[in-house]
């Protein structure tokens, strides 16, 4: 078990059972499992080594925290942002609030618990704005909005070879493919886990595009995380690169980056193909391709996963306008069944 260091904040602790007890960490634990005596709902990603990095390389405000009522446990990450609340709708509010999400753009919750309520209960003690991404639950309560955000596409590799899985495909999929592998034929693709390619400006061009901002990491981040990178060179010029991690039999799409001077219709098409590849080579079950850019994954075989999302406010009377104007947060989508694979044709 984890020594409480004497820089350990402890915000509220009661001897009751029945009593919220919340300690803020002055740093990442070895054990994040152990907080909770191993009991998680689900296991939590990564853990002590990216939460490291990203909170020693980021400029953003990364807190954690470690909170107890009776046998019910969590731990609990919250960065500070501003953050456009109406995202997802036509309209701009940013507002500086508190996100309890995994600190780099993962489709994970940023937390681990045995008991959602706890996390629930932790978030109305937060002040202002409040936002729970990424929940895999759908299980309403009084005091929050309840959304639908992002998706996250999942691909369920039973594959042994990128011919197999080329072959499974119905022909339109196939030659989709087959015409962005012939686009980009010129192209020199290398695998590295170090710093050697500077991909940050990639990572900028395609962070600054984006219609669904959160945190920006910075150059630090790129350069050291214990990650592979699959970078995708024009004349030695890098052009796109995509950052896989393989967690036991999964590999998670972390991010990507893009030149859109070139012609990148063709080029994701590309590095998609190849993050099926680097899986079906190094034997991964699953391929967690991450959130947006949802119908193109669709159409390499991947299925969508529901994600959601908790909203409060600690003021009453903007918490009562929040929970009645949910579908002005909430994302909204509908795609198509694609029915990719031959043997699952209809």
């Amino acid at each position: 078990m984890r020594k409480r260091s004497d820089q350990d904040l402890i915000i509220r602790e009661k001897s009751s059972d029945t009593s919220l007890m919340v300690r803020k960490l002055s740093e990442v634990p070895e054990d994040i499992q152990a907080l909770i005596d191993g009991q998680a709902k689900e296991p939590f990603p990564f853990e002590t080594e990216l939460l490291r990095l990203c909170k020693k390389e980021n400029l953003f405000e990364q807190e954690y925290y470690h909170v107890q009522k009776g046998s019910s446990k969590a731990f609990i990450i919250v960065y500070k942002m501003n953050l456009n609340i109406f995202t997802y709708g036509k309209m701009d509010l940013s507002l500086s609030t508190s996100v309890i999400g995994y600190p780099c753009s993962l489709s994970e919750p940023g937390f681990i618990t045995n008991d959602t309520d706890l996390v629930l209960e932790f978030a109305k003690t937060l002040k202002g704005p409040v936002l729970i991404l990424n929940t895999k639950e759908h299980r309403p309560h009084k005091d929050f909005v309840l959304g639908q955000t992002l998706p996250t596409c999942v691909f369920q590799n039973r594959f042994k070879t990128e011919d197999e899985y080329l072959c499974a495909l119905r022909s339109h999929y196939r030659r989709r493919i087959k015409l962005a592998i012939k686009a980009c034929s010129h192209l020199t693709v290398r695998e590295i886990t170090d710093d050697s390619i500077d991909v940050y400006q990639l990572y900028l061009n395609t962070y600054n595009k984006s219609d669904y901002k959160l945190e920006k990491l910075e150059k630090g981040f790129f350069d050291k995380v214990d990650a592979t990178k699959i970078v995708f060179l024009k004349e030695d010029k890098p052009i796109g690169f995509v950052l896989l991690r393989k967690a036991e039999d999964k590999l998670i799409f972390m991010l990507c980056g893009m030149d859109y001077s070139e012609d990148t219709t063709d080029l994701y098409y590309y590095m998609l193909f190849h993050i099926i590849r680097y899986g079906i080579k190094h034997g991964c079950k699953t391929i967690d391709f991450g959130q947006t850019s949802e119908e193109t994954k669709l159409k390499f075989g991947a299925a969508l996963e529901k994600r959601y999302f908790y909203a409060h406010h600690s003021n009453g009377f903007i918490n009562f306008l929040v929970k009645h104007g949910r579908y002005l947060l909430e994302y909204r989508y509908a795609f198509p069944d694609f029915c990719v694979f031959k043997d699952l044709k209809e």
